[in-house]
């Protein structure tokens, strides 16, 4: 069987993968944010990516071991960016105990911005002035959509050490991001994508021992290993699947425009999931970020020509 993650897609279903990327992105946030007083974040952090990773064992183990020399080779590299993948969903998951649902995705719209330089200084892979405006277009369409269009509802707008948090996050995986294109095509996607998870989740099990002998450990319930195993299998590794394949097609630049869906999605979500309104200011601010995203992908093209 033929791995979502070894997929070759071309340019159009890169950008749908991203598209589905955001979507499951948002759906973490919102499911996280519902089971923070059910979960600790260490421990669900750990779980959920040691989970993904031990499905994706029985569809490449043994390509692990036909390739164990360039993982030998490659392993520092693999390391950092496990650290990078896995790390900052740890760091969300501590932020979302001290933060708003409102602020976090207003803070998901920093990830574009905040990739620009990495992005530059690891690839050269230089930020346009159109795909500047690109990604302003798409702040803004954020921010009219967790303001509801009320500039005074904007700034006052409180920011907390949780929204700090929120933001480390998001410049660990802007600088995941940048990162990726440097790991050699040789392990194979599969491959890389395994590795990445599965290391990325050893290095987050330290402080998931402290957390259960010092604070409190993963209750063993059925809600809990429900969470656990649709973070897990379903949103880990469907999202790190195709958000890998779409950095590696279309680059980092280009890709990080596509998290500004996340809570886009995150109102539809609220709307069906939770009963509630769609309003003006949402239809503006979906297609503000729509405008965003359709800036930084045509100039790019036309960059590219």
């Amino acid at each position: 069987m033929k791995l979502l993650a070894d997929y070759k897609p071309t340019s159009f279903a890169a950008y749908l993968m991203l598209m589905g990327t955001a979507f499951l992105f948002a759906t973490s946030t919102v499911l996280v944010r519902g089971v923070h007083e059910l979960l600790p974040p260490m421990g669900g952090t750990f779980w959920r990516w040691f989970l993904a990773a031990f499905v994706l064992s029985f569809l490449v183990w043994r390509e692990v071991v036909e390739k164990k020399e360039v993982i030998r080779n490659n392993w520092r590299l693999i390391t950092i960016l496990g650290v990078f993948q896995v790390g900052p969903s740890a760091v969300l998951f501590l932020g979302l105990n001290f933060t708003s649902a409102i602020n976090a995705s207003l803070l998901n719209a920093a990830q574009p911005a905040l990739t620009v330089v990495p992005a530059w200084i690891l690839t050269r892979d230089r930020l346009t002035a159109g795909q500047g405006l690109g990604i302003l277009a798409a702040l803004t369409g954020i921010a009219v959509m967790v303001s509801q269009g009320n500039l005074e509802l904007l700034l006052a707008l409180e920011f907390n050490t949780g929204d700090l948090i929120v933001l480390v996050a998001m410049l660990g995986w802007a600088i995941y991001a940048a990162t990726l294109h440097r790991l050699t095509p040789e392990l194979g996607s599969g491959v890389s994508l395994f590795l990445i998870i599965f290391i990325g989740s050893l290095t987050v099990l330290p402080f998931y021992i402290v957390e259960t002998i010092f604070f409190r450990p993963v209750p063993v319930t059925f809600e809990a290993v429900s969470v656990i195993a649709v973070l897990g299998v379903i949103v880990s590794l469907g999202s790190v699947a195709m958000w890998n394949a779409g950095l590696r097609t279309i680059g980092p630049n280009r890709a990080t425009i596509f998290i500004n869906l996340v809570p886009v999605f995150g109102v539809a979500l609220a709307i069906v999931f939770l009963g509630e309104s769609l309003f003006p200011h949402h239809l503006a601010g979906a297609g503000l970020v729509a405008l965003g995203i359709f800036l930084v992908v045509k100039l790019a093209r036309r960059k590219a020509k």
